[in-house]
């Protein structure tokens, strides 16, 4: 008794949340950056070079991505992956960015 409330615990943690790729996180920091760089549409932005930390203790990730604006503007850009918990969807956090100062 006591180890099938032992496993059926185990397998309710562990099936209760749920995180998402680098790929799959591209459409809501797409849509996360536009809103905070007062874009009118996320279409207005493109998200590249999207790489994640690993996991910590609670599953959460931080997300390094480079955005750049359909006017050639480039930022670097960083935003919390939060788990979905007990099938909800992952979380992503307000990015921060910063402008990329490109001379010519």
């Amino acid at each position: 008794m006591k180890n099938r409330v032992l496993v059926a615990f185990s397998l309710l943690a562990l099936s209760g949340c749920s995180t998402m790729s680098s790929n799959e996180a591209i459409p809501p920091l797409q849509a996360e950056t536009a809103k905070m760089l007062g874009l009118s549409s996320s279409d207005e932005i493109t998200v590249t070079n999207v790489s994640a930390t690993k996991p910590d203790t609670l599953g959460s990730q931080m997300l390094s991505y480079r955005a750049t604006t359909d006017k050639g503007r480039i930022f670097d850009c960083q935003s919390q992956m939060i788990p979905g918990i007990l099938g909800q969807e992952p979380v992503v956090t307000v990015p921060k960015c910063t402008p990329v100062k490109v001379h010519n």
